[in-house]
């Protein structure tokens, strides 16, 4: 049987009564001690937002920061090896199969790895036109980090340097050390484009005599051969994602006085 709108009036009136009989009052959660909770979690998330933008817009010191991983990892007793350090591991491979072990040199810093070769792995006296033991070589280390770079998705520069010793050059194509040392590293350059490196990513710089790695006479004046065929040498400078930058070659040996 159907309620009459008075009847459901009242109805609706006596479940009403009812439920706010039952009702909890606000007023007491009001003072719950523990809202200050609330508040306090925002303005943490807040500054945790804060410092992270604050550090993704920073520079870091790269070298300072590895050494900070080693320890942390160390410490809790695992291993640590910096992205060049593992770069350098994996290049020195190849020199094991190559027979120019003794002519190569594989170095890793914070801003990335440095493979020192010695001039005569790739050139012949006075000439820019690499041998062909030296394409074998090359290709291999360009191969190595082409591979290398799909592998961990970076793209890394490449620094060529030319080196020579410091002799003048009398004789060649060739008028002085500078234009000598310049061609070397263009033509290393070349080779790094034919093998479809980004030429965008490739810097090649000359610096004739100007950083030997050793003395190269004695304080009589005579030359020393071992220092002169250490002195000419190509450079390749691995340079790590960011690093913008091109680094000078170490401090130029001096004689002893």
């Amino acid at each position: 049987m159907a309620l009459s709108t008075k009847a459901l009036k009242a109805e609706l009136e006596e479940a009403h009564k009812r439920a706010k009989k039952k009702e909890i009052p606000v007023s007491r959660a009001a003072d719950d001690d523990s809202n200050w909770l609330v508040s306090y979690a925002d303005m943490m998330t807040l500054l945790c937002g804060f410092f992270i933008m604050l550090f993704s817009m920073a520079k870091l010191d790269e070298a300072k920061y590895d050494s900070f991983k080693a320890e942390v990892s160390k410490h809790f007793g695992g291993r640590y090896e910096s992205p060049p350090k593992e770069l350098a591991r994996y290049l020195e491979q190849f020199t094991r199969n190559l027979d120019v072990a003794q002519g190569v040199e594989i170095k890793a810093d914070a801003l990335g790895v440095s493979i020192s070769f010695e001039s005569t792995v790739f050139f012949e006296t006075l000439s820019a036109e690499i041998t062909e033991q030296g394409r074998k070589v090359l290709e291999t280390f360009i191969n190595g980090i082409s591979d290398e770079q799909k592998l961990k998705s970076k793209l890394y520069r490449i620094v060529i340097e030319g080196h020579t010793d410091g002799r003048p050059v009398t004789a060649g194509l060739y008028p002085s050390n500078w234009e000598l040392s310049s061609a070397r590293s263009a033509r290393v350059a070349r080779l790094f484009i034919e093998k479809g490196y980004r030429p965008q990513n490739l810097v090649a710089v000359g610096y004739a005599d100007t950083h030997p790695k050793v003395v190269e006479r004695s304080p009589s004046g005579t030359w020393s051969g071992d220092a002169l065929k250490a002195n000419r040498r190509v450079v390749l400078r691995i340079l790590e994602p960011g690093i913008e930058l091109i680094p000078l070659p170490s401090e130029p040996a001096k004689p002893a006085h």
